[in-house]
């Protein structure tokens, strides 16, 4: 089972640990494991899941000390129900599952102790009505996380953040650099600039930029903790199905990236385009700006 602490787009103990460094400072420590130690309650009576793909988190979850019920989502019927087949084959009966689109349908009703997103916020274009929805939803004290790209939208970044991604895009070998949908070897700013110039949606592009500065109104904010994916996610997007797990020339490749990107981010010239968000529910609803 992959941990829910690296994006799942990249199977690698090399960027495992380095994004478990980023976000808890250390390599042995994912994410999840970090909040639920920290932050989430000792007894954790009832959580949600919302977009829980194919299930890795809530099994993660569940796993540990004085978790009791989960109800897991999602709007794909295909994921919940793999992520349902696993669950039970692991014998995992504290875990239920259902089919729920955030942006269309209500939270199932509940006072829940915790709340858990991950990479669906950022997809749901009412965020005021979203967060609100999540606070009327979180008993008491209860707490709400997401995992999340807040990077720009569609690749849009400063011609000083691109030259620095090409800089890192040409050490790539031609096989990584093998582009799946034409079978050609990119080179330069061919890949990266394809995707900048994608038509924009702005709808999107304002919900990155609004993302984390409505989160921080909405709740009671706890911490915040970086990701990574600055360098690697730009680099390698779209071209990680050349990436060869387990080969350890692709590892060591990996890591120099990883590497840069750590130094990047201490050196303060390189944001991170993933966040951890863990906010607290205020005390009443007339706490929250946007009612």
């Amino acid at each position: 089972m992959r941990h829910p602490g690296a994006p799942v787009w990249l199977p690698s103990p090399v960027f495992q640990r380095h994004v478990n460094r980023t976000a808890t400072g250390n390599a042995e420590h994912d994410w999840l494991s970090y909040v639920r130690a920290i932050h989430l309650p000792p007894s954790l009576g009832s959580t949600l899941v919302i977009g829980c793909s194919t299930g890795a988190l809530e099994r993660a979850l569940v796993r540990k000390e004085s978790v009791g019920r989960i109800t897991a989502v999602d709007a794909d019927e295909a994921a919940v129900e793999r992520a349902r087949r696993q669950a039970e084959r692991a014998g995992m009966d504290s875990i239920s599952y259902a089919v729920l689109d955030p942006v269309r349908d209500p939270l199932p009703p509940s006072a829940w102790d915790a709340i858990i997103a991950s990479d669906v916020v950022h997809h749901i274009p009412n965020l005021e009505g979203f967060y609100l929805e999540v606070h009327r939803a979180l008993a008491p004290r209860g707490c709400f996380v997401f995992h999340e790209y807040v990077g720009p939208n569609r690749f849009q970044y400063t011609d000083e953040r691109m030259d620095l991604i090409h800089r890192y895009f040409r050490l790539l070998p031609d096989r990584w650099r093998l582009d799946p949908s034409t079978g050609r070897c990119l080179w330069r700013r061919e890949r990266i600039d394809a995707a900048r110039l994608a038509q924009e949606d702005p709808a999107e592009a304002a919900r990155s930029e609004e993302l984390l500065p409505l989160a921080r109104a909405a709740f009671l904010a706890e911490a915040e903790y970086p990701h990574g994916g600055g360098l690697i996610h730009p680099v390698l997007s779209g071209l990680v199905g050349n990436f060869r797990e387990g080969l350890s020339e692709d590892e060591r490749l990996l890591q120099v990236l990883c590497d840069a990107e750590e130094d990047l981010m201490k050196r303060g010239l390189l944001p991170s385009d993933f966040v951890i968000f863990v906010g607290r529910r205020r005390d009443t609803e007339r706490s929250l700006p946007m009612t």
